[in-house]
């Protein structure tokens, strides 16, 4: 009875440690996962807004008005967007010209050869809380899921090519469209049901600040990721 006693007791304890390290294996996982999707949205994000504004022939010329996305851009305007367009959630819409070697949301190359073709398109939140990419003429494409938040500044220089940000705000003017030089980006990411939902060993409250004075608060088990880049419009800058 001593021996069977004792030999539960080890195995309750194996036990224990194997659920213990079971759990510390999905938060290592939960945590992976979370910063390859970060990683992979602003890799997306990036390579589109750095590309904002670049021509195939690099002269003075101006982009066409175009209404095949929301919201319209005058002609000398390269990035815009929506302020809260959907649950808290900005929209950015990005443009840019090329004749091959610059991608679109699919990874396909934009234009080829002599052949340029001007890129026209827009990110924001789904509601099933997936970061889309949608490009004119095709299907929106996935990057990310599990967003919690997505918000957009836009930094605003002077009127000549030379002058640096002078200011940042998440509702530019016409205007001041056409002097954007740089975009800044939060991108909340949550961790998925699947390998992250119980990764915190007790639900915690959480709260989150961003840049346009809004904030995010949520009490749960699930990791969060918090991304803040400022991405530079180098087609725009002297």
């Amino acid at each position: 009875m001593v021996a069977l006693t004792v030999g539960l007791l080890l195995l309750a304890g194996v036990l224990q440690i194997l659920m213990a390290n079971r759990e510390g294996s999905k938060a290592q996982s939960g945590t992976a996962h979370l910063e390859e999707n970060a990683r992979l949205a602003i890799f997306v994000l990036e390579h589109a807004v750095s590309h904002a504004g670049y021509y195939v022939s690099l002269d003075s010329a101006v982009f066409k008005p175009s209404g095949a996305l929301q919201p319209d851009l005058p002609a000398n305007a390269v990035v815009g967007g929506i302020n809260n367009e959907n649950a808290g959630n900005d929209q950015l819409r990005v443009r840019f010209e090329s004749a091959g070697g610059v991608h679109n949301c699919r990874g396909a190359d934009v234009g080829s050869g002599n052949q340029p073709r001007l890129a026209d398109f827009e990110f924001y939140v789904s509601d099933t809380d997936s970061l889309l990419c949608h490009q004119a003429g095709s299907d929106r494409q996935p990057i990310v899921d599990n967003v919690d938040r997505f918000k957009v500044r836009y930094g605003v220089g002077g009127p000549n090519r030379g002058d640096g940000v002078r200011y940042y705000t998440s509702e530019p003017t016409t205007a001041a469209l056409s002097r954007i030089k740089s975009v800044r980006i939060q991108l909340l990411l949550r961790a998925d049901t699947a390998d992250g939902d119980r990764a915190l060993p007790e639900p915690i409250d959480q709260h989150y600040e961003f840049m346009d004075g809004s904030s995010f608060d949520v009490t749960d088990r699930r990791q969060r990721l918090l991304i803040d880049r400022t991405i530079a419009l180098k087609n725009r800058l002297p």
